[in-house]
């Protein structure tokens, strides 16, 4: 059998940002600013990794950033009044938090102190439920949103197939998992506690790996010809950037994979940018 197909995240990611930076332009000539994410960031490899992207993309869209340091201890009351700050900040148009958050504070928490129009990566409750409805309008979380626009890019339809979910958060695992359920797929989500977990993986015609553990899914977790999409960013103990998906295990077994990098997260960029770009023309439209 010869190896998978290697879904690369760039030439998606390029359909998104030319219609992105359209509009941040539209928006740059009405407004006379560009649009503006806030990035609260986590002092955490894997983050920064993730904020370099953010960086390079802002540029290509017409579009600016402003980063505010999440400090190690800081606690809930202070990262509160910050994000509360940049709430009440008309110039800033999105915020994002980036995870893994200080030792006690919840992204639950988080998502209840953030304004839900300044919300680009769908963690408020508002948003969160504007996704479970289905409703077109929905701030679609911005990795879950990217595993989407590749299959769709790359023609693998979701309707009746069985999509199978390792991970449970609520920006990837659990809001992906409804998108698909919205294409008419059958979704299961597992996590670290299931039971029998590479067998039930085995069964996916889709898996879609956002667990957080480096290359921990391997052959024994996937069907053969599976559409293998790696959502994971970990550093690993060379210090090197990996997926949660050993994809030199798997490319002989699968029919198609992201890789890491280059797969899915050159997409979430681009999609975190269009989100953005909505929630500024948004914000001018409900206030006009």
């Amino acid at each position: 059998m010869a190896d998978a197909r290697v879904l690369l995240g760039r030439p998606v990611a390029r359909v998104i940002n030319d219609s992105t930076s359209e509009r941040a332009a539209e928006f740059q000539s009405k407004y006379n600013r560009s649009p503006l994410l806030a990035v609260l960031v986590s002092p955490d490899p894997a983050s920064e990794s993730y904020l370099k992207t953010i960086r390079l993309n802002a540029k290509k869209v017409t579009s600016e950033i402003r980063e505010i340091p999440i400090r190690p201890d800081m606690g809930l009351t202070d990262l509160s009044a910050q994000i509360r700050s940049l709430n009440d900040d008309d110039t800033v148009d999105g915020i994002l938090v980036q995870t893994p958050l200080p030792e006690g504070v919840k992204a639950e928490q988080v998502g209840r102190v953030l304004d839900r129009m300044k919300d680009v990566d769908g963690i408020t409750p508002y948003q969160s439920g504007l996704l479970f409805r289905g409703a077109k309008h929905a701030m679609i979380p911005s990795t879950a949103r990217a595993v989407i626009e590749i299959l769709d890019y790359y023609r693998f339809g979701l309707e009746g197939l069985e999509v199978i979910v390792v991970g449970r958060s609520l920006v990837i695992g659990k809001p992906v998992g409804i998108l698909a359920l919205g294409r008419n797929a059958t979704v299961t989500w597992c996590h670290s506690k299931t039971r029998g977990l590479p067998g039930l993986c085995k069964r996916a015609e889709i898996l879609i790996a956002a667990i957080g553990r480096a290359n921990m899914i391997d052959s024994k977790y996937v069907r053969p010809s599976a559409t293998v999409i790696d959502v994971g960013i970990n550093i690993d103990d060379k210090g090197e950037l990996v997926g949660d998906v050993n994809a030199n295990d798997i490319k002989s077994i699968a029919t198609a994979y992201t890789p890491v990098p280059g797969g899915v997260g050159p997409v979430t960029t681009a999609c975190l940018f269009d989100n953005l770009v909505n929630a500024a023309i948004l914000r001018k439209s409900v206030r006009s």
